[in-house]
């Protein structure tokens, strides 16, 4: 890669040894007054996305062993979820996400949830046949009643538009309930493919006539006369079951998903869309991406939020045709680099961690290997992790424990390296959701689970290396959210923390302890990346709306600020996940965009550049790439941004050094070898 000049070309690493496996989206819910997308994975973890701009993973609720969330289901800003152990939690998402309240239901398993439209009832189906209402009132859930009991699980509910009618799927039938005497008012028999085997309705949709969609394990679409009970039409969709439904904003498109690894696209016809038709769907078009099993979908505007087995979120809209794949990666930090001197490379899995070497730049042909894993205690999940930059200490934290270990690596043999346990840590080193070491790796930070309270631990300069606990920072008194992002400047003086409240707060070292420097002005949204310019007191920060500045918190200005336009090659529904200054040259940089590496470049120099081609161009052509109308006041608008590498799931980058970047990928090969079968349909006349 060549930032300004050929003789400046720096080392690029390719790290593709990340071999993530991959981990199923099981069923999702798009919150359209947060503008939030929830869903769920078959390890029981929980996903918020923030959809409000380009989507961007917000927080992560922690699964755990045998844990499966079957359901979920947003009310307002508040956000349900069923599982296979028979309960219906209420999450708080305030600060740290957690449990708020626990209800155990009627019926064993609960397999689906829904709430009404005016988000004042939600009823649970369960695995015997019941099915649980309760009020939504008041922030509160209260019990209201339970329905006469069916035979067999109820796999899919759905309120229709008033909130006085439930529509269920359960094997062989679809009902209509009536929530306010409790009662059935109709069962709509689906038939069956073979007489020894049920159909089971998988997913149900209620439109606002009143017209109920259904899909089921003979691969078709039902549609149903709500009012009558009656069979309208039906629909041969796939060879294959039918797992899920979703509509559009405007209610006049279906999308239908399933075991066949395609959408298919039903629109309501009418006279001026569809004339000369006898039917009230027709199908249109079918939408590809997904590899294996689709198994939720989710709709929000001209968007179309779509997962399965293979892991991946899919977002796609129409017209014209647009695809973007989130692949199934872990939250960041997922992955850091120590510095030059050790090369050595911390990765985080679910429930383990990996220690790599790195290959130095002389000898690209060594390294590469893995030197250590640890696994955690009873195979929890790893809410955080952290490598001190000399390789020495590695910290990670489960929900319930947190350890710290000291690493000795024996660089000329590994097999003799050793690893120690900490055990005398003093009484604040408790569980955290993240950490951070500071550049010299004599001090710690950890970002306290239970409270907004930052402890800075510090490591003695003796042979014995204990830590000691020197400061809780009360940042909770200007960090009103769970902190996301944050940086440690090379010199060890500076912490930099940015929270989803959209805060950005500096604190400052001084002899006796840490104290908050500066509150950066608050921008409208909550920010993607975050880095330290090393060696100076400049903070670039990056927004999923594309907003990008540079502020010297030091002299209290702006040093840049514009609205980035992404080059063509770029993924413009991805946003500014990684920041990396180049140490090479003041005003350049290195962007993550999705899976793209981009290099940017800003200054006097480029002031004079694109002011000059203004001049030497027609009046009404304008550079597309270089307009801002919001720049901080003395600050630089104009930039240079294209699109330097390609690399496919691209986890994080960092500079290692003065020449060296890393690039850390996902293994493609090992998100793929672990996946079932997928779905093959024989073709006449092909093998």
């Amino acid at each position: 890669m060549v930032t300004e000049k050929a003789d400046k070309a720096c080392q690029l690493h390719n790290v593709q040894f990340y071999n993530l496996l991959p981990r199923a989206i099981i069923c999702s819910s798009f919150g359209h007054l947060t503008r939030k997308l929830a869903l769920a994975r078959d390890d029981g973890t929980i996903e918020v996305w923030n959809c409000a701009h380009a989507p961007f993973l917000e927080k992560t609720i922690p699964g755990g062993e045998g844990v499966s969330i079957e359901g979920l289901a947003w009310a307002g800003h508040r956000l349900f979820s069923v599982s296979l152990a028979g309960t219906l939690i209420e999450w708080d998402l305030s600060k740290i996400p957690s449990a708020k309240q626990t209800i155990l239901v009627t019926g064993n398993a609960a397999w689906c949830i829904d709430v009404s439209k005016d988000e004042r009832l939600l009823a649970v189906g369960t695995e015997g046949g019941y099915i649980n209402v309760y009020r939504l009132d008041n922030d509160e859930v209260t019990y209201e009643r339970i329905l006469d009991k069916q035979e067999g699980r109820i796999m899919c509910c759905n309120f229709d538009w008033t909130g006085n009618f439930l529509v269920t799927g359960s094997t062989d039938a679809v009902r209509v309930w009536d929530v306010r005497n409790g009662h059935a008012v109709h069962k709509m028999t689906t038939g069956r493919a073979n007489n020894q085997q049920e159909t089971t309705v998988w997913d149900v949709l209620v439109l606002k006539d009143f017209t109920i969609l259904s899909v089921d394990s003979r691969g078709k679409l039902v549609v149903y006369d709500g009012q009558m009970g009656t069979v309208l039409e039906q629909h041969n969709v796939s060879k294959a079951d039918l797992l899920c439904l979703a509509l559009n904003e405007q209610r006049n498109i279906v999308f239908v998903g399933g075991v066949e690894p395609i959408i298919r696209v039903f629109e309501r016809a009418n006279e001026q869309t569809i004339p000369m038709t006898d039917k009230l769907f027709v199908r249109t078009h079918n939408r590809r991406g997904h590899t294996h099993d689709i198994k939720t979908l989710a709709t929000n505007g001209r968007y179309l939020y779509s997962g399965g087995i293979d892991g991946s979120l899919l977002v796609t809209s129409s017209p014209p045709f647009v695809l973007d794949t989130h692949f199934p990666l872990m939250p960041g930090p997922a992955a850091m680099v120590a510095d030059a001197d050790c090369r050595l490379v911390l990765l985080k899995y679910v429930n383990y961690l990996e220690v790599w070497t790195l290959a130095p730049g002389n000898a690209p042909t060594e390294g590469g290997d893995k030197v250590l894993q640890i696994r955690s205690k009873n195979d929890e999940h790893i809410l955080a992790a952290a490598i001190s930059p000399n390789g020495r200490w590695i910290v990670y934290s489960t929900e319930n424990n947190v350890r710290l270990l000291r690493y000795d690596y024996n660089r000329k043999e590994p097999v003799n390296s050793r690893l120690v346990r900490v055990r005398n840590t003093p009484e604040h080193f408790t569980v955290c959701y993240r950490a951070d070491f500071t550049p010299d790796s004599n001090g710690l930070f950890l970002y306290d689970r239970n409270c907004c309270t930052i402890n800075f631990f510090s490591c003695t300069s003796d042979e014995n290396e204990e830590w000691d606990h020197k400061q809780s920072i009360d940042a909770g008194r200007w960090l009103s959210e769970m902190v996301t992002l944050s940086a440690v400047s090379k010199c060890s003086r500076y912490l930099v923390c940015a929270d989803l409240g959209s805060s950005i707060v500096v604190f400052e070292r001084t002899a006796a302890k840490w104290k908050r420097s500066i509150s950066l002005p608050r921008y409208k949204l909550p920010p993607t990346a975050l880095a330290i310019q090393p060696g100076k007191t400049r903070l670039a920060v990056a927004f999923s709306d594309y907003k990008m500045f540079v502020y010297d918190f030091d002299q209290f200005s702006f040093v840049f600020s514009t609205y980035l336009r992404l080059p063509k090659d770029a993924q413009p529904n991805h946003p500014v996940s990684g920041i990396a200054f180049d140490p090479r040259q003041e005003s350049a940089m290195v962007l993550q965009n999705g899976s793209k590496i981009l290099s940017l470049r800003f200054g006097a120099d480029i002031e004079e550049e694109m002011a000059q081609q203004d001049r030497n161009q027609p009046k009404k052509w304008r550079p597309a790439s270089n307009v801002n109308q919001s720049g901080g006041e003395g600050s630089f608008t104009k930039y240079k941004l294209r699109m330097v590498r390609d690399a496919p799931r691209l986890v994080t980058i960092e500079w290692m050094g003065e020449s060296e970047l890393v690039a850390i990928q996902a293994n493609a090969l090992s998100m793929v070898e672990h996946l079932p079968a997928a779905f093959r349909k024989k073709v006449y006349g092909k093998a």
